[in-house]
Parts: C-alpha cells; structure tokens; sequence
C-alpha cells in the first residue's frame, strides 16, 4: 500500500493540490505534504461553520458514490470547497474507502465566502476576514481544471492496483456494505418526485428495515447510507418540480443536523421528517408557474409569522410590487397572503395548545395575533371550535 500512497504523493507535488486517503469510517490514513499545508485553514473553516463531522461524512459519502457511478465523482463538501473523490480498493484484504483530491475553491478566492456558503452562515466581520485571508492557501481551478483532475485521479488509482485487488475489492466492498434495497429506492424517489407523501413514508419504513439490518446495526454506515439517501430525496424533489435553490438549502441544513444524533432511532425518525418534507415541498407547489415566487413567499411566512407581517414587507422581500404579489399567490394556491398567514399562524397555536406548558392566553401573541379575540375568532374559523375547546379535546384523547 506504501507504493501507492507514493504515487499520490507524486501526484500530489506535481499538480500542486492535496491528496486523502478514506478508511471505512471517514478517518485519514494518508495525506500527502501539500494537503498537509490546508489543515489549519480546514479546521479553522469547519470551526467556524460548525461542520467538522458533516464534512467527514460528506468525504465519506463522495468515496462512496465515486464507486457507485463508475470510478470518479466530483462534490462540494458542506464548507463549500470542492472535491474530487475516486474509489480505492484493497490490499490484502485492508479496506479504504477511497482517495480524494483537494480542496478547491472553485471561483475567485473573493468570491469565496459568497458563492461557497448559504447566505445564512451567520459570521462576524472578524471570523469572514479570516478566511478571506486564509482561503488563499486552497488551490483555485476552473470547471475544466478540476474535470481533468477528476480523470488524472482516476487514471492514477487504476494503474496501481492489479485486476487481482480489484477483484478482492468487490468481494470485500460487498462484506462491508451489504446488499442496499435498490428497488424500494426506487420506489421512494419516484414517490418523492410525484409528491405522494403517503406513498414515500410507507415506502420509506420498508427502506428503514432494510437499510438498518444490511448495516448489521452499525451506526457510521447507517449515517453514511442517510446522506447518501438525503442528497438523492433532493435530486427527486428537484425533479418533481419543487424550487431548487430552497431544496439545496434544505438539504445541507439537514445534513449539518446529522452530526448530533447519537441513536438509530434519532436518525430513522429525521429521516422520516426530511422525506415528508421533502415531498410536501413537490405537493405543495407542483404545478405552480410561479414557482420561486410562491416558495419564497410561504418560506418568509413560515419563517416570520410570529412577528407583525405586512404585505409591503413580503413584497420588499421579493422586489416585487405588492398588487402583483397578491395576484400571482391568490392564482397559484387559492388564497391571499393575508388568508395564509393567519392560516400558518393558526397551525402554530394548535401545537402550542398540547403544551400544557403554555399558558392559553400566551398563545396568540406567540403566532403573531396581537388580539385575543382576533386570533378566537379566526381559530374557530379555521378549525371548527374555539382554542379552548380544541385544547380539551386534544387532552381528552
């Protein structure tokens, strides 16, 4: 194996970007002396961003999916850099989960903080300065540069494995990552796409039962095979008309949140939460003409109800008018601004009404109704019966 970790060390030096090699669990087990040059500004970025174990995951995962379509793959990692993954395989029975060139950055090195991150990485002026400064020891390549990166990889890692370790590989490769249930995959993305939420959470907990026992109850696989899953829900709600960019943005706040669980049960149930919302996200607005303009219209609801909400201020928020606002959200769902808000809103109260822990008369200023009378009236509008009533009912069951 010592020969082979010298050819990416050749590599290495004479293209001037780092080389990793993956074991099983995500862990380095080599790394070349030029890749050794970014680990400071690696740990200081991950630090900041709070993504050191999503970004082992994500290594983890391009190795993986480099074996799964054919040899090389290119991915960001949730910092935003890029990398370039290519499976390697055994020796002697030892298994490595891969080798990966990089980081890059693919832009200009002043460009890097507001193309490589989600617009909501709150970082003070201090910590952005920092890595504007330091991001500049990471090499810069264009699309082009990094596709023939990607080829060199793979070229190398051919070329110094017999067809004999290549053949132990697959044997090897299918000891540790059992049979994967490939057709209820499937099943579940063709679900996501279509948005029938019904039919991918029945899909999913066969998937669930599968996935659990093929990953001989191994946690680090499991999370391994839910990032994986993850990035390919969003490829389906992509496909079945849900926005983009919010799917995008979705899917790497959830896989961040990965990293805290400590359980399969904690993992299993957010990923049941992730594909019912992922799903929604194509129930809700497939279909619709104005698809950015509805999504980011319910997402600033959703995501401001509790406070005071005006038109003016979604409109703002959109740079539109607020007349043709009203006309394109009253086209597409059926109802005005104004009638979803209090309708988010009102949904809000009836979690905060099984909370005996909340006091009933708090409610309404905690959804955003400044009126307690107001928020009954709409209450028993929407829902059939008065806060009160539904608060008993709810204890009764």
């Amino acid at each position: 194996m010592e020969n082979h970790y010298n050819a990416f060390e050749n590599m290495s030096v004479t293209a001037d970007f780092g080389v990793i090699v993956l074991d099983a669990c995500g862990q380095a087990v080599f790394e070349s002396s030029v890749y050794s040059v970014v680990k400071g500004f690696l740990h200081t970025l991950h630090t900041m961003l709070d993504c050191e174990e999503s970004s082992r995951i994500a290594l983890l995962y391009g190795c993986y999916q480099a074996r799964r379509f054919g040899g090389r793959y290119i991915f960001f990692a949730p910092s935003g850099l890029l990398y370039c993954a290519a499976p390697l395989l055994y020796d002697k029975g030892q298994l490595a989960s891969g080798v990966l060139a990089g980081p890059f950055v693919m832009a200009d090195y002043d460009d890097f903080l507001g193309y490589g991150m989600p617009g909501n990485q709150a970082l003070s002026e201090c910590n952005a300065a920092i890595l504007r400064q330091r991001v500049r020891c990471v090499p810069c390549r264009t699309p082009k540069q990094i596709q023939a990166v990607s080829e060199h990889l793979s070229y190398v890692v051919t070329a110094h494995f017999s067809q004999t370790n290549m053949a132990e590989s697959v044997s090897a490769q299918a000891d540790f990552f059992p049979a994967y249930p490939l057709a209820k995959e499937e099943e579940l993305l063709l679900a996501i796409s279509k948005g029938e939420v019904r039919t991918a959470e029945d899909t999913l907990q066969d998937m669930i039962k599968q996935m659990i026992f093929h990953c001989n109850s191994n946690l680090e696989v499991l999370r391994s095979r839910v990032v994986e899953l993850t990035a390919l829900l969003s490829r389906a709600a992509i496909k079945g008309g849900a926005d983009a960019n919010a799917i995008l943005g979705l899917n790497y706040n959830y896989l961040r949140e990965i990293d805290k669980f400590s359980s399969m049960e904690d993992i299993v149930l957010w990923l049941q939460m992730i594909t019912r919302r992922f799903t929604q996200q194509v129930f809700e607005f497939s279909g619709a003409k104005h698809l950015n303009i509805i999504y980011n219209t319910v997402n600033y609801i959703k995501r401001n109800y509790a406070e005071k909400i005006t038109l003016k201020d979604i409109s703002d928020n959109l740079f539109i008018s607020q007349s043709y606002l009203c006309r394109i959200f009253k086209e597409e769902t059926g109802q005005t601004p104004g009638s979803y808000i209090s309708s988010v809103r009102i949904e809000a109260s009836k979690k905060l009404l099984c909370d005996l822990a909340v006091h009933i008369i708090d409610i309404p200023k905690l959804v955003g109704f400044e009126d307690q009378s107001y928020f009954t009236r709409v209450f028993k509008r929407l829902v059939g019966v008065t806060p009160g009533r539904y608060r008993q009912q709810n204890l009764n069951r």
